[in-house]
């Protein structure tokens, strides 16, 4: 950090309580480098981890909004002016955000004053979760290493890539929708519904909980409507989806720091757990493990949790900070 930075004055700043020749001092040091960015990332990740983590502060969005307001690079001349009312939304989604914070939480954007969007990006970290409040009322819960992108101006028209639970605020005029990476959507008006759609995985997978919802495939044809107690399993590479009756409240359990999984195989396991306790697992492939596991994970520690693998499943493991090795 540079002499003029120093730990009190970016703690008084993520407070709302300094100057605004302080608050200049600081948008300069962070515009600076992308070094000065990247220690500030840090330094904010940190300071949300040790006040958030397990509180919910209230914030009063129009005096957050003044704040803000002052904090904002002015437009320079030969660039077109983003519209006040567009950057107010901006400000209301992401002070909300920080309202409901279970964890660290990045939030990035862009503007557009040709198209009138703004896109709000707001992205869990491994090992992490975050509850957010969107424009609309809607609330999200952002498991670790997700990923949800909206348009302020049109906050429920969303994108996600990971797990997300959506409470969503009724509106019967105007639908409220996911579309995930596969291009598979989801469609409601209000309703509470938890989704699992991390890129890469082959099913994506949505639970009902209150409410219906309509399920499309990438070509816009519909492929299911849930009810309450229903959970669709929708095949990215056939592109159809599977229906069968769940205890939904078991699928959500993340949200509330418990994890809970039925007969799951290890190769099933292993990227949940990766994710639940932040840390990269390696595992010796010369060898197959067919075991299955049932088990409710609530605040064990990673190795009270492979402890308890052990007791049913053979294999040895070695933890050196966030790499896990497991060989069979």
């Amino acid at each position: 950090m540079e002499e003029t930075i120093n730990e009190t004055l970016l703690n008084r700043f993520l407070d709302k309580d300094t100057s605004k020749e302080e608050n200049e001092v600081i948008l300069r040091w962070v515009s600076d480098s992308e070094e000065n960015r990247i220690e500030f990332r840090k330094f904010h990740r940190a300071y949300h981890m040790s006040k958030l983590r397990f509180s919910k502060s209230q914030i009063d969005v129009d005096e957050a909004w003044d704040k803000l307001n002052h904090l904002l690079p002015k437009a320079k001349p030969q660039h077109k002016l983003i519209d006040l009312d567009i950057l107010r939304k901006v400000a209301a989604s992401v002070l909300l955000v920080v309202a409901g914070g279970l964890g660290s939480l990045w939030m990035s954007g862009y503007f557009s004053g040709q198209q009138q969007s703004a896109i709000v990006e707001l992205k869990t970290l491994k090992g992490e979760k975050s509850q957010v409040i969107l424009a609309d009322g809607s609330h999200v819960w952002l498991n670790s290493q997700t990923v949800l992108k909206y348009d302020a101006l049109d906050p429920r028209k969303t994108t996600l890539d990971g797990e997300a639970f959506f409470e969503v605020k009724k509106d019967k005029t105007h639908p409220f929708e996911v579309i995930t990476a596969s291009g598979m959507k989801v469609i409601v008006t209000g309703t509470k519904f938890n989704l699992r759609s991390f890129a890469g995985d082959p099913f994506v997978e949505t639970t009902l909980e209150e409410g219906t919802v309509e399920i499309e495939g990438t070509d816009n044809k519909q492929l299911a409507q849930l009810e309450p107690g229903q959970q669709a399993q929708y095949n990215i590479e056939e592109n159809n989806t599977s229906v069968k009756n769940v205890s939904p409240e078991l699928y959500s359990l993340w949200k509330n720091n418990e994890l809970r999984f039925t007969d799951i195989s290890f190769t099933e396991l292993v990227p949940r757990i990766e994710r639940w306790y932040g840390v990269t697992i390696s595992i010796d492939n010369n060898r197959k493990n067919n075991d299955r596991f049932t088990m409710t994970i609530k605040t064990e520690s990673l190795r009270e949790l492979l402890n308890m693998m052990q007791l049913t499943s053979k294999f040895n493991y070695e933890i050196k900070g966030e790499q896990v090795k497991i060989n069979f």
